[in-house]
């Protein structure tokens, strides 16, 4: 097996806006957190937007050369019509900031949150609404001077999921058939986004890959329908114009991608259903080992290897863009590393293409529904003081970094 990581390789973290930045009283998610509608507010959060020259410094220190990072949306847009060129300033300070440092920006334009003005229009519901998103890509693409990689959309299936099908997150609407037409009209956008950014810059999109295992004997065909629903359909139609919904097929603009983020945390098992409502399959997080993260997650490395196995069926670039655990054990942070990190190094001795890995995330944060209490960070955040300390997996992840090698490994 390999020992080295590719000279090239990135080795980054991954935040969002919303999670780090703080204050962000323009979007969606601020809303509702204020209206009571979601069981933490994210405030200051960690103060990012203030500190980002501190946090900057800090990963420099550390060795990492890479970071992926998120505009908010509402934060250039506060209004409909109203542009903020404070904001807009403000995110140039840092992406001038990381590239000074030899620190690659890797920026998404939408991580789950969007202004409060574009959802009292409807949001993705509506397609006429996708003129309002072009016209902030359109702003962004001035923005982004310097960066290389840009994705469109964070795990778009998540946000359909989660805020249009359980009515989990904002805005907090339960509807199959809703959920099948935002998707789509995120395809829609994503294309009008590849459309106006291609060519400046490598333009892809981060989906989440959530490895579905058949929970016995003869739900194979159950995982599988899970598998491609939640994982493939939506990665599928880029390039097809259609999509594959559960009840009908969508036509959307044939688009491309430039690269395919990949983000991994877990596996599902997964049962046949004779439950129409639930598309005839029930999901379930898998119970593998005995141990839990602080998201109530098994723990499984080799999912990340076979997540970039199927995404590199695409024949695009691949980035592991979020893999992390939440533990308040540092030193099974570590192993999770090590563990995870050597499936990517047997990937990219396959023959695939992965040419980054950025740990989530770089400090501990908000993370969303969750509120404050799972600790993803490399680096330890007290929300009181905004005082960080690097763990020890910090370190650990700065030297593989630097080295392009694991811990233990001899050189070639």
């Amino acid at each position: 097996m390999l020992s080295m990581f590719p000279e090239k390789f990135l080795f980054g973290t991954s935040t969002a806006a919303h999670q780090v930045e703080g204050d962000n009283k323009w979007n969606d998610w601020w809303y509702y957190e204020e209206m009571g509608k979601l069981p933490y507010k994210s405030g200051k959060a960690c103060n990012h937007w203030e500190l980002y020259r501190e946090d900057i410094e800090l990963m420099a220190e550390l060795g990492y050369n890479a970071y992926r990072f998120s505009i908010e949306w509402s934060r250039l847009f506060p209004e409909e019509g109203k542009f903020n060129e404070d904001a807009f300033n403000r995110y140039r300070e840092i992406i001038e900031l990381l590239l000074e440092k030899g620190i690659t920006p890797n920026v998404t334009l939408h991580h789950f949150t969007s202004p409060l003005w574009f959802m009292r229009k409807g949001g993705f519901l509506k397609e006429e609404n996708l003129k309002y998103w072009e016209g902030y890509v359109d702003k962004a693409a001035e923005l982004l001077k310097g960066v290389k990689l840009v994705a469109t959309f964070n795990e778009p299936l998540v946000y359909v999921t989660m805020g249009y099908l359980t009515a989990y997150w904002p805005p907090f609407i339960k509807s199959p058939f809703k959920s099948f037409r935002v998707a789509a009209n995120l395809l829609k956008a994503h294309a009008i986004a590849y459309e106006l950014l291609h060519g400046k810059f490598q333009v892809g999109i981060v989906k989440h890959i959530r490895v579905m295992l058949p929970e016995r004997k003869g739900d194979e065909k159950a995982a599988q329908k899970a598998d491609n629903l939640f994982n493939w359909y939506f990665l599928d139609a880029i390039w097809s114009g259609k999509y594959r919904g559960a009840f009908k097929t969508y036509s959307v603009p044939e688009s491309d991608a430039d690269f395919i983020g990949v983000n991994y945390y877990t596996a599902s098992t997964v049962r046949r259903s004779l439950n129409p409502l639930k598309m005839f399959f029930e999901a379930k997080d898998a119970e593998i080992g005995e141990r839990r993260t602080q998201m109530g997650w098994s723990v499984y490395p080799e999912g990340v290897y076979l997540a970039l196995r199927r995404a590199s069926e695409y024949g695009r670039p691949l980035y592991v863009t979020e893999n992390g655990i939440a533990t308040l054990d540092d030193e099974w942070r570590k192993e999770f590393i090590i563990q995870h990190l050597r499936q990517v190094l047997r990937a990219i001795e396959d023959g695939l293409d992965v040419r980054g890995y950025f740990y989530w995330s770089l400090m501990d944060n908000y993370e969303w529904r969750e509120g404050f209490e799972p600790r993803f960070g490399l680096i330890e955040v007290d929300f009181e003081t905004f005082e960080r300390r690097p763990r020890g997996s910090a370190y650990l992840y700065g030297e593989i970094a630097r080295t392009k090698k694991l811990p233990g490994e001899e050189d070639p």
